[in-house]
Protein backbone atom coordinates (compact mmCIF):
# COMPACT_ATOMS: atom_id res chain seq x y z
CA UNK A 1 0.00 0.00 0.00
CA UNK A 2 2.81 2.42 0.89
CA UNK A 3 4.54 1.66 -2.40
CA UNK A 4 1.29 2.33 -4.27
CA UNK A 5 0.95 5.70 -2.55
CA UNK A 6 4.48 6.68 -3.61
CA UNK A 7 3.74 5.70 -7.22
CA UNK A 8 0.53 7.74 -7.11
CA UNK A 9 2.43 10.72 -5.68
CA UNK A 10 4.97 10.60 -8.50
CA UNK A 11 2.20 10.39 -11.13
CA UNK A 12 0.56 13.48 -9.65
CA UNK A 13 3.79 15.45 -9.32
CA UNK A 14 5.43 14.47 -12.62
CA UNK A 15 3.56 17.11 -14.68
CA UNK A 16 4.55 19.71 -12.08
CA UNK A 17 8.19 18.67 -12.39
CA UNK A 18 8.04 18.88 -16.16
CA UNK A 19 6.50 22.36 -16.06
CA UNK A 20 9.15 23.53 -13.59
CA UNK A 21 11.95 22.29 -15.87
CA UNK A 22 10.94 24.13 -19.02
CA UNK A 23 13.39 23.57 -21.87
CA UNK A 24 14.65 26.15 -24.33
CA UNK A 25 14.90 23.63 -27.16
CA UNK A 26 12.98 24.17 -30.38
CA UNK A 27 9.23 23.61 -30.04
CA UNK A 28 7.24 21.32 -32.33
CA UNK A 29 4.50 23.98 -32.65
CA UNK A 30 3.45 24.88 -36.19
CA UNK A 31 5.41 27.79 -37.65
CA UNK A 32 3.48 31.06 -37.58
CA UNK A 33 3.27 33.40 -40.61
CA UNK A 34 4.78 30.95 -43.14
CA UNK A 35 3.91 27.39 -44.14
CA UNK A 36 4.57 24.72 -46.74
CA UNK A 37 8.22 24.43 -47.69
CA UNK A 38 9.28 26.78 -44.87
CA UNK A 39 7.59 24.49 -42.35
CA UNK A 40 9.67 21.61 -43.69
CA UNK A 41 12.89 23.61 -43.63
CA UNK A 42 12.45 24.63 -40.02
CA UNK A 43 11.55 21.04 -39.10
CA UNK A 44 14.69 19.72 -40.81
CA UNK A 45 16.84 22.28 -38.97
CA UNK A 46 15.23 21.46 -35.63
CA UNK A 47 15.76 17.72 -36.11
CA UNK A 48 19.41 17.94 -37.21
CA UNK A 49 20.24 20.30 -34.34
CA UNK A 50 18.55 17.95 -31.85
CA UNK A 51 20.28 14.88 -33.31
CA UNK A 52 23.66 16.57 -33.00
CA UNK A 53 22.91 18.03 -29.57
CA UNK A 54 23.91 21.46 -30.86
CA UNK A 55 21.00 23.62 -29.65
CA UNK A 56 22.17 27.05 -28.49
CA UNK A 57 20.22 27.74 -25.30
CA UNK A 58 21.29 31.32 -24.61
CA UNK A 59 18.02 32.92 -25.75
CA UNK A 60 14.43 31.68 -25.74
CA UNK A 61 12.98 30.29 -28.98
CA UNK A 62 9.27 31.26 -28.86
CA UNK A 63 7.07 28.26 -29.79
CA UNK A 64 5.78 28.76 -33.32
CA UNK A 65 8.37 31.45 -34.09
CA UNK A 66 11.65 29.57 -34.73
CA UNK A 67 12.99 32.52 -36.73
CA UNK A 68 13.03 34.69 -33.57
CA UNK A 69 14.91 34.50 -30.24
CA UNK A 70 14.26 36.65 -27.20
CA UNK A 71 15.95 37.36 -23.89
CA UNK A 72 14.26 38.76 -20.80
CA UNK A 73 14.85 42.29 -22.02
CA UNK A 74 13.12 41.81 -25.38
CA UNK A 75 10.31 39.92 -23.65
CA UNK A 76 9.71 42.92 -21.37
CA UNK A 77 8.09 45.02 -24.11
CA UNK A 78 4.31 45.32 -24.48
CA UNK A 79 4.31 43.64 -27.87
CA UNK A 80 0.62 44.14 -28.54
CA UNK A 81 0.92 47.89 -27.99
CA UNK A 82 3.90 48.52 -30.28
CA UNK A 83 3.62 50.89 -33.21
CA UNK A 84 4.43 49.71 -36.74
CA UNK A 85 7.93 51.15 -36.53
CA UNK A 86 8.49 49.66 -33.09
CA UNK A 87 7.35 46.26 -34.35
CA UNK A 88 9.98 46.43 -37.11
CA UNK A 89 12.73 47.42 -34.67
CA UNK A 90 11.72 44.69 -32.21
CA UNK A 91 11.63 42.05 -34.96
CA UNK A 92 15.04 43.14 -36.20
CA UNK A 93 16.53 42.58 -32.76
CA UNK A 94 14.71 39.27 -32.16
CA UNK A 95 15.66 37.86 -35.55
CA UNK A 96 19.27 38.95 -35.15
CA UNK A 97 19.41 36.79 -32.03
CA UNK A 98 17.94 33.84 -33.95
CA UNK A 99 20.38 34.23 -36.84
CA UNK A 100 23.28 34.35 -34.36
CA UNK A 101 22.07 31.16 -32.67
CA UNK A 102 21.75 29.43 -36.06
CA UNK A 103 25.36 30.22 -36.90
CA UNK A 104 26.53 28.59 -33.68
CA UNK A 105 24.19 25.62 -34.13
CA UNK A 106 25.59 25.12 -37.62
CA UNK A 107 29.13 24.62 -36.29
CA UNK A 108 29.96 20.94 -36.24
CA UNK A 109 26.82 20.11 -38.21
CA UNK A 110 26.44 18.38 -41.58
CA UNK A 111 28.04 19.91 -44.65
CA UNK A 112 24.59 20.83 -45.97
CA UNK A 113 23.93 23.09 -42.97
CA UNK A 114 25.32 26.15 -44.76
CA UNK A 115 22.90 25.68 -47.64
CA UNK A 116 20.02 25.00 -45.24
CA UNK A 117 20.83 28.21 -43.40
CA UNK A 118 20.30 30.20 -46.60
CA UNK A 119 16.85 28.67 -46.93
CA UNK A 120 16.02 29.43 -43.29
CA UNK A 121 16.99 33.05 -43.80
CA UNK A 122 14.68 33.35 -46.81
CA UNK A 123 11.78 31.89 -44.83
CA UNK A 124 12.57 34.16 -41.90
CA UNK A 125 12.51 37.23 -44.15
CA UNK A 126 9.06 36.25 -45.44
CA UNK A 127 7.70 35.55 -41.96
CA UNK A 128 9.05 38.78 -40.51
CA UNK A 129 7.53 40.79 -43.37
CA UNK A 130 4.16 39.26 -42.53
CA UNK A 131 4.51 39.91 -38.80
CA UNK A 132 5.61 43.51 -39.37
CA UNK A 133 2.42 44.28 -41.33
CA UNK A 134 -0.09 42.08 -39.48
CA UNK A 135 -0.65 43.15 -35.83
CA UNK A 136 -3.17 40.32 -35.46
CA UNK A 137 -0.32 37.85 -34.92
CA UNK A 138 1.16 39.82 -32.03
CA UNK A 139 -1.03 38.64 -29.13
CA UNK A 140 0.12 35.10 -29.91
CA UNK A 141 3.73 36.26 -30.20
CA UNK A 142 3.46 38.13 -26.90
CA UNK A 143 2.37 34.92 -25.17
CA UNK A 144 5.04 32.77 -26.83
CA UNK A 145 7.84 35.25 -26.12
CA UNK A 146 7.67 34.96 -22.32
CA UNK A 147 11.03 33.54 -21.22
CA UNK A 148 10.71 30.71 -18.66
CA UNK A 149 12.50 31.35 -15.41
CA UNK A 150 15.57 29.38 -14.40
CA UNK A 151 13.93 27.60 -11.47
CA UNK A 152 12.26 24.21 -11.23
CA UNK A 153 8.87 24.43 -9.54
CA UNK A 154 8.73 20.66 -9.47
CA UNK A 155 11.96 20.43 -7.49
CA UNK A 156 10.61 22.94 -4.99
CA UNK A 157 7.42 20.92 -4.57
CA UNK A 158 9.25 17.62 -4.12
CA UNK A 159 11.88 19.24 -1.90
CA UNK A 160 9.28 20.72 0.47
CA UNK A 161 10.63 24.18 -0.26
CA UNK A 162 8.45 26.04 2.30
CA UNK A 163 9.96 23.89 5.06
CA UNK A 164 13.61 23.99 3.97
CA UNK A 165 13.78 27.59 2.74
CA UNK A 166 14.35 29.01 6.27
CA UNK A 167 17.43 26.76 6.57
CA UNK A 168 18.69 27.85 3.16
CA UNK A 169 18.04 31.49 4.08
CA UNK A 170 19.99 31.13 7.33
CA UNK A 171 22.96 29.48 5.63
CA UNK A 172 23.03 32.01 2.77
CA UNK A 173 22.94 34.89 5.23
CA UNK A 174 25.88 33.45 7.17
CA UNK A 175 27.95 32.77 4.04
CA UNK A 176 27.35 36.17 2.48
CA UNK A 177 28.00 37.86 5.81
CA UNK A 178 31.41 36.21 5.98
CA UNK A 179 32.23 37.47 2.49
CA UNK A 180 31.15 40.99 3.42
CA UNK A 181 33.33 40.88 6.55
CA UNK A 182 36.47 40.01 4.58
CA UNK A 183 35.85 42.70 1.95
CA UNK A 184 38.52 45.34 2.48
CA UNK A 185 40.11 43.29 5.28
CA UNK A 186 41.52 40.30 3.46
CA UNK A 187 44.88 38.83 4.44
CA UNK A 188 46.47 37.25 1.38
CA UNK A 189 48.38 33.99 1.74
CA UNK A 190 49.98 34.08 -1.71
CA UNK A 191 51.44 36.66 -4.10
CA UNK A 192 49.40 38.92 -6.36
CA UNK A 193 49.31 39.16 -10.14
CA UNK A 194 47.73 42.18 -11.80
CA UNK A 195 46.08 42.21 -15.22
CA UNK A 196 45.32 45.51 -16.95
CA UNK A 197 43.37 45.99 -20.19
CA UNK A 198 45.20 46.54 -23.46
CA UNK A 199 45.11 50.16 -24.67
CA UNK A 200 43.41 51.24 -21.45
CA UNK A 201 41.34 54.43 -21.64
CA UNK A 202 42.18 56.15 -18.38
CA UNK A 203 40.53 59.38 -17.35
CA UNK A 204 39.04 59.95 -20.81
CA UNK A 205 35.39 60.09 -21.79
CA UNK A 206 34.57 57.40 -24.33
CA UNK A 207 31.07 58.86 -24.70
CA UNK A 208 30.62 62.60 -24.94
CA UNK A 209 26.86 62.77 -25.39
CA UNK A 210 23.73 60.72 -24.80
CA UNK A 211 23.38 57.50 -26.77
CA UNK A 212 21.24 57.56 -29.93
CA UNK A 213 18.15 55.39 -29.54
CA UNK A 214 15.81 53.43 -31.77
CA UNK A 215 12.01 53.65 -31.71
CA UNK A 216 11.91 51.27 -28.72
CA UNK A 217 14.16 53.54 -26.69
CA UNK A 218 17.06 51.07 -26.84
CA UNK A 219 20.53 52.67 -27.04
CA UNK A 220 22.05 52.12 -30.47
CA UNK A 221 25.77 51.33 -30.18
CA UNK A 222 27.76 50.68 -33.32
CA UNK A 223 30.85 48.47 -33.11
CA UNK A 224 33.17 51.39 -32.45
CA UNK A 225 31.01 52.88 -29.68
CA UNK A 226 30.58 49.48 -28.07
CA UNK A 227 34.30 48.75 -28.07
CA UNK A 228 35.08 52.18 -26.66
CA UNK A 229 32.52 51.78 -23.88
CA UNK A 230 33.79 48.34 -22.89
CA UNK A 231 37.39 49.51 -23.06
CA UNK A 232 36.69 52.55 -20.91
CA UNK A 233 35.09 50.55 -18.10
CA UNK A 234 37.33 47.47 -18.32
CA UNK A 235 38.58 46.90 -14.75
CA UNK A 236 42.01 45.96 -13.58
CA UNK A 237 42.26 42.50 -12.00
CA UNK A 238 44.50 41.88 -8.99
CA UNK A 239 44.43 38.14 -8.38
CA UNK A 240 45.98 36.32 -5.45
CA UNK A 241 47.79 33.52 -7.30
CA UNK A 242 48.49 30.32 -5.41
CA UNK A 243 48.51 27.83 -8.30
CA UNK A 244 47.33 27.31 -11.86
CA UNK A 245 43.68 27.49 -10.76
CA UNK A 246 44.16 31.23 -10.21
CA UNK A 247 45.32 31.93 -13.76
CA UNK A 248 42.65 33.34 -16.08
CA UNK A 249 42.03 31.69 -19.42
CA UNK A 250 39.76 30.02 -21.94
CA UNK A 251 37.31 27.21 -21.06
CA UNK A 252 36.57 24.60 -23.71
CA UNK A 253 35.41 21.03 -24.28
CA UNK A 254 37.01 18.35 -26.44
CA UNK A 255 35.35 15.90 -28.83
CA UNK A 256 35.13 13.31 -26.05
CA UNK A 257 33.06 15.66 -23.89
CA UNK A 258 35.84 16.43 -21.39
CA UNK A 259 36.41 19.98 -20.16
CA UNK A 260 39.65 21.67 -21.15
CA UNK A 261 41.20 24.94 -19.99
CA UNK A 262 43.95 27.02 -21.58
CA UNK A 263 45.55 29.78 -19.46
CA UNK A 264 45.52 33.13 -21.19
CA UNK A 265 45.04 36.82 -20.43
CA UNK A 266 41.51 37.22 -21.76
CA UNK A 267 38.29 38.67 -20.33
CA UNK A 268 34.94 38.09 -22.03
CA UNK A 269 32.28 40.76 -22.56
CA UNK A 270 28.50 40.75 -22.87
CA UNK A 271 26.19 43.73 -23.47
CA UNK A 272 22.84 43.86 -21.71
CA UNK A 273 20.10 46.39 -21.00
CA UNK A 274 18.13 47.40 -17.94
CA UNK A 275 15.38 49.88 -17.04
CA UNK A 276 15.80 52.71 -14.56
CA UNK A 277 12.91 55.15 -14.17
CA UNK A 278 11.59 53.85 -17.48
CA UNK A 279 14.83 54.69 -19.34
CA UNK A 280 16.78 51.85 -20.96
CA UNK A 281 20.45 51.81 -19.94
CA UNK A 282 23.38 49.68 -21.11
CA UNK A 283 24.98 47.11 -18.83
CA UNK A 284 28.57 46.09 -19.49
CA UNK A 285 29.42 42.56 -18.36
CA UNK A 286 33.00 41.29 -17.94
CA UNK A 287 33.61 37.56 -17.37
CA UNK A 288 36.88 36.07 -16.15
CA UNK A 289 37.29 32.27 -16.23
CA UNK A 290 39.50 29.99 -14.13
CA UNK A 291 40.31 26.29 -14.50
CA UNK A 292 38.67 25.25 -11.23
CA UNK A 293 37.72 26.09 -7.71
CA UNK A 294 40.02 23.68 -5.84
CA UNK A 295 38.88 21.91 -2.71
CA UNK A 296 39.99 23.49 0.55
CA UNK A 297 39.29 20.25 2.44
CA UNK A 298 37.86 16.79 1.75
CA UNK A 299 34.26 17.91 2.37
CA UNK A 300 34.34 21.09 0.30
CA UNK A 301 30.93 21.12 -1.39
CA UNK A 302 31.77 24.20 -3.47
CA UNK A 303 34.79 22.76 -5.29
CA UNK A 304 34.73 21.64 -8.89
CA UNK A 305 35.98 22.11 -12.44
CA UNK A 306 35.81 25.63 -13.90
CA UNK A 307 35.18 28.78 -11.93
CA UNK A 308 35.01 32.44 -12.75
CA UNK A 309 34.02 35.93 -11.83
CA UNK A 310 31.42 38.22 -13.43
CA UNK A 311 31.68 42.01 -13.04
CA UNK A 312 28.83 44.20 -14.31
CA UNK A 313 28.81 47.96 -14.81
CA UNK A 314 25.49 49.75 -15.32
CA UNK A 315 26.09 53.13 -16.97
CA UNK A 316 23.88 56.19 -17.39
CA UNK A 317 22.90 57.87 -20.65
CA UNK A 318 26.35 59.42 -20.97
CA UNK A 319 28.32 56.31 -20.14
CA UNK A 320 29.05 57.17 -16.49
CA UNK A 321 28.90 54.30 -13.95
CA UNK A 322 25.75 54.14 -11.81
CA UNK A 323 26.23 50.88 -9.91
CA UNK A 324 28.39 47.75 -9.94
CA UNK A 325 27.28 44.21 -9.21
CA UNK A 326 28.90 40.81 -9.47
CA UNK A 327 28.26 37.08 -9.48
CA UNK A 328 30.18 33.92 -10.27
CA UNK A 329 29.27 32.07 -13.51
CA UNK A 330 27.09 29.74 -11.43
CA UNK A 331 24.84 32.69 -10.52
CA UNK A 332 26.07 32.46 -6.94
CA UNK A 333 27.33 35.23 -4.63
CA UNK A 334 25.39 38.15 -6.07
CA UNK A 335 26.83 41.32 -4.51
CA UNK A 336 26.44 45.05 -5.14
CA UNK A 337 28.67 48.12 -4.91
CA UNK A 338 27.08 51.54 -5.11
CA UNK A 339 28.92 54.41 -6.82
CA UNK A 340 29.04 57.84 -5.20
CA UNK A 341 26.69 60.05 -7.18
CA UNK A 342 25.07 56.98 -8.78
CA UNK A 343 22.08 54.87 -7.75
CA UNK A 344 20.88 55.18 -4.15
CA UNK A 345 19.36 52.75 -1.70
CA UNK A 346 15.57 52.80 -1.57
CA UNK A 347 14.42 53.35 2.01
CA UNK A 348 11.28 51.31 1.37
CA UNK A 349 13.29 48.17 0.55
CA UNK A 350 14.35 45.74 3.27
CA UNK A 351 17.66 44.66 1.72
CA UNK A 352 18.28 41.99 4.34
CA UNK A 353 14.88 40.40 3.82
CA UNK A 354 15.34 40.61 0.04
CA UNK A 355 18.80 39.00 0.35
CA UNK A 356 20.42 41.85 -1.55
CA UNK A 357 24.03 41.94 -0.42
CA UNK A 358 25.51 45.45 -0.48
CA UNK A 359 29.27 45.69 0.04
CA UNK A 360 29.18 49.47 0.39
CA UNK A 361 30.05 52.26 -2.02
CA UNK A 362 33.07 53.43 -3.97
CA UNK A 363 34.03 56.91 -5.21
CA UNK A 364 32.90 57.82 -8.70
CA UNK A 365 35.99 56.75 -10.63
CA UNK A 366 37.86 58.76 -13.21
CA UNK A 367 38.97 55.38 -14.54
CA UNK A 368 37.75 51.83 -14.09
CA UNK A 369 38.62 50.35 -10.68
CA UNK A 370 40.95 47.44 -9.92
CA UNK A 371 39.29 44.35 -8.46
CA UNK A 372 41.11 42.10 -6.00
CA UNK A 373 40.15 38.40 -6.05
CA UNK A 374 41.14 35.77 -3.51
CA UNK A 375 43.03 32.62 -4.43
CA UNK A 376 41.03 29.44 -4.90
CA UNK A 377 37.60 30.83 -4.02
CA UNK A 378 37.95 33.80 -6.40
CA UNK A 379 35.88 36.08 -4.19
CA UNK A 380 35.93 39.87 -4.45
CA UNK A 381 37.99 41.05 -1.47
CA UNK A 382 38.68 44.67 -2.40
CA UNK A 383 38.04 47.37 -5.00
CA UNK A 384 40.63 50.11 -5.47
CA UNK A 385 40.87 53.22 -7.60
CA UNK A 386 43.10 52.68 -10.63
CA UNK A 387 46.37 54.57 -10.57
CA UNK A 388 48.36 53.10 -7.69
CA UNK A 389 51.41 51.06 -8.62
CA UNK A 390 50.42 47.38 -8.88
CA UNK A 391 52.22 44.89 -6.65
CA UNK A 392 53.73 41.70 -8.01
CA UNK A 393 53.71 40.58 -11.64
CA UNK A 394 51.74 42.65 -14.15
CA UNK A 395 50.33 41.64 -17.53
CA UNK A 396 47.87 43.03 -20.01
CA UNK A 397 44.67 41.30 -21.06
CA UNK A 398 42.46 41.48 -24.13
CA UNK A 399 38.68 41.71 -24.39
CA UNK A 400 36.76 39.07 -26.34
CA UNK A 401 32.97 38.67 -26.84
CA UNK A 402 31.41 36.10 -24.53
CA UNK A 403 29.57 34.84 -27.61
CA UNK A 404 32.89 33.34 -28.67
CA UNK A 405 32.25 30.51 -26.20
CA UNK A 406 28.99 29.55 -27.91
CA UNK A 407 29.12 26.93 -30.63
CA UNK A 408 32.11 24.70 -31.22
CA UNK A 409 35.03 25.39 -28.87
CA UNK A 410 38.73 25.37 -29.89
CA UNK A 411 39.01 21.87 -28.40
CA UNK A 412 36.32 20.56 -30.76
CA UNK A 413 33.30 20.13 -28.47
CA UNK A 414 30.65 22.53 -27.22
CA UNK A 415 31.14 24.15 -23.83
CA UNK A 416 27.45 24.73 -23.11
CA UNK A 417 24.74 22.11 -23.27
CA UNK A 418 21.27 22.46 -24.70
CA UNK A 419 20.06 23.17 -21.15
CA UNK A 420 22.39 26.16 -20.79
CA UNK A 421 24.60 24.34 -18.25
CA UNK A 422 28.27 23.39 -18.44
CA UNK A 423 28.41 19.62 -17.96
CA UNK A 424 31.37 18.54 -15.85
CA UNK A 425 31.31 21.66 -13.66
CA UNK A 426 28.80 20.24 -11.17
CA UNK A 427 29.32 20.90 -7.47
CA UNK A 428 28.43 18.61 -4.55
CA UNK A 429 26.30 21.45 -3.12
CA UNK A 430 23.63 20.62 -5.70
CA UNK A 431 22.62 17.62 -3.59
CA UNK A 432 21.86 19.95 -0.67
CA UNK A 433 20.30 22.85 -2.56
CA UNK A 434 18.09 21.10 -5.09
CA UNK A 435 14.93 21.92 -3.04
CA UNK A 436 15.63 25.60 -3.88
CA UNK A 437 14.73 24.77 -7.48
CA UNK A 438 18.04 25.91 -9.01
CA UNK A 439 19.19 23.22 -11.47
CA UNK A 440 22.72 22.03 -10.71
CA UNK A 441 23.33 24.64 -8.02
CA UNK A 442 26.96 25.76 -8.11
CA UNK A 443 27.55 24.57 -11.68
CA UNK A 444 28.65 26.95 -14.41
CA UNK A 445 26.05 28.12 -16.93
CA UNK A 446 25.47 30.10 -20.08
CA UNK A 447 24.41 33.73 -20.20
CA UNK A 448 20.65 34.07 -19.62
CA UNK A 449 20.50 31.15 -17.15
CA UNK A 450 21.77 32.81 -13.98
CA UNK A 451 19.32 32.39 -11.14
CA UNK A 452 20.82 34.50 -8.33
CA UNK A 453 18.60 33.70 -5.34
CA UNK A 454 18.04 30.40 -3.54
CA UNK A 455 15.11 31.88 -1.63
CA UNK A 456 12.55 33.52 -3.89
CA UNK A 457 13.17 33.90 -7.63
CA UNK A 458 15.55 36.41 -9.15
CA UNK A 459 17.63 36.49 -12.34
CA UNK A 460 20.83 38.33 -13.08
CA UNK A 461 19.46 39.52 -16.44
CA UNK A 462 16.12 40.75 -15.08
CA UNK A 463 15.59 44.10 -16.89
CA UNK A 464 13.63 45.49 -13.92
CA UNK A 465 16.19 44.57 -11.27
CA UNK A 466 17.43 48.11 -10.66
CA UNK A 467 14.02 49.79 -10.62
CA UNK A 468 12.88 47.27 -8.03
CA UNK A 469 15.62 47.97 -5.51
CA UNK A 470 17.32 51.32 -6.16
CA UNK A 471 16.58 55.00 -6.70
CA UNK A 472 18.07 57.19 -9.40
CA UNK A 473 20.67 59.86 -8.51
CA UNK A 474 19.27 63.05 -7.04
Amino acid sequence: MARYCWYLLWIVLLPVVMVGCATRQYSDAAVVAVSGECDRQFLRWRNQVADGDRFDAQDWSPPGFPYLRVDRFLASFDLVGLTARQRRDWLTRAHSKAATAWRYEMQGGPAEATQWLEGLQGCADRAIAVLASEPGFWPRLAEAAQVPDSYSTGARVLGLYPLVSPIIRWRATAAMGELADQFGHYNARAGWRTYLPDQAVTGERAVSEAFPRDSLGVPVLDDQARRALFQRHAPGWRIETRDRNDLPGVPARDDNGDLRFSPGSVVYTQLGYVYQDGIILPQLVYVLWFAARPAEHWLDIYAGALDGFVWRVTVDENGEPLVYDTIHPCGCYHQWLLVDGGLRQDGSVDYIAERLWLLGSVPSPGAAPTLSLSAGEHQLVDVATRGSNPQGQTASYRLEPLDGLRGRSPAGGRLYGGDGLVAGSERPERFLLWPAGVPSAGGMRQWGHHAVAFVGRRHFDDPYLLERYFLSPR
